[in-house]
């Protein structure tokens, strides 16, 4: 039986279509989006720059999960970036505030959102929420400005919580193969066979190797929703090891030239630990990634149900 209504903007996406699956169980979902979405819910066909479209979309609405956006790797101009993923999220913010009645919105944010990159390695391991944020790339800013402008509305009182959360790459399960081609191509290189698949290379993995799984995803999406949360809060999202299981430590030292500080040695007792620590949404949504690197594989190569 439904328990509530929320809207997800951005629904027919990748990642939405995820999210849509995960929250029907028990909710009445509305999806928002520039595309009609697979499952059969109720549709509003709306651009998020469109201020007086989406006031009317989110009418009698207390929760709003936020995915609509411009994703990473994108052909646009960057001010389309700017326009789409800022402006669009304080139009869905403003507009959630006018009206007076939402009391939770959960937002995508993105890891991208700390600037990691090859001119920038991380300052220490494992990076935690509070990982300092130095984004250069003008997507990378729209994450980073996406978490201060909800944090603003957030401080402004009229909406009760407003959570962020940072996804890492988002492996579709579609991608799996192509993802196992660039490793395998990547091990070959170093004299190590991988794993032979008939695929086309991925194209550019993770300078950290971590990832999260869609399904993994969606469910935190849903966690964070049904949470109590504080006022505003960001967390991290992401699995609990590195794609193609290489150790953390070593891998960041060799791709960086230096070896971070290691403040928690201890989450690294496991060598294929991410570098990303998930544990505040463990602590505070009841969220753990379920998809392990092993589980992914077997998936791609059809032993068990796609993540």
């Amino acid at each position: 039986m439904a328990t509530s209504k929320v809207l997800v903007t951005g629904g027919s996406g990748l990642l939405g279509r995820f999210v849509v699956e995960a929250l029907m169980v028990d909710h009445v979902v509305e999806v928002l989006d520039i595309k009609p979405p697979s499952q059969g819910v109720t549709y509003h066909n709306v651009d998020m720059r469109d201020l007086e479209a989406v006031r009317a979309a989110i009418a009698g609405h207390e929760r709003i999960v936020h995915l609509a956006g411009i994703d990473d790797g994108v052909d646009v101009p960057d001010h389309t970036y700017v326009s789409v993923n800022v402006q669009g999220t304080w139009n869905l913010l403003h507009a959630a505030e006018e009206q007076g009645r939402v009391t939770k919105v959960v937002i995508a944010s993105s890891t991208a959102a700390t600037g990691l990159e090859a001119s920038a390695p991380p300052r220490y391991l494992p990076i935690d929420e509070a990982h300092p944020q130095t984004p250069r790339r003008t997507y990378d800013l729209t994450k980073q400005l996406i978490e201060r402008t909800a944090e603003s509305f957030a401080r402004r009182g009229g909406i009760a919580s407003i959570v962020c959360l940072r996804p890492t790459l988002i492996v579709r399960s579609e991608k799996v193969l192509e993802i196992l081609a660039e490793l395998a191509t990547l091990s070959a290189d170093e004299g190590n066979p991988g794993i032979p698949v008939d695929a086309p290379v991925y194209g550019g993995l993770p300078m950290l190797r971590t990832y999260v799984t869609s399904r993994d995803c969606a469910a935190a999406f849903r966690a964070a929703l049904l949470a109590e949360t504080k006022p505003y809060a960001t967390y991290l999202v992401a699995a609990r090891d590195t794609l193609g299981r290489v150790d953390a430590i070593e891998w960041v030292e060799r791709q960086f030239g230096a070896r971070p500080e290691v403040r928690d040695a201890g989450w690294f007792a496991t060598p294929a630990a991410s570098p990303l620590d998930s544990r505040a949404a463990e602590r505070d949504l009841g969220w753990v990634a379920t998809d392990d690197w092993p589980s992914v594989i077997r998936s791609a190569i059809g032993q068990e149900a796609h993540p």
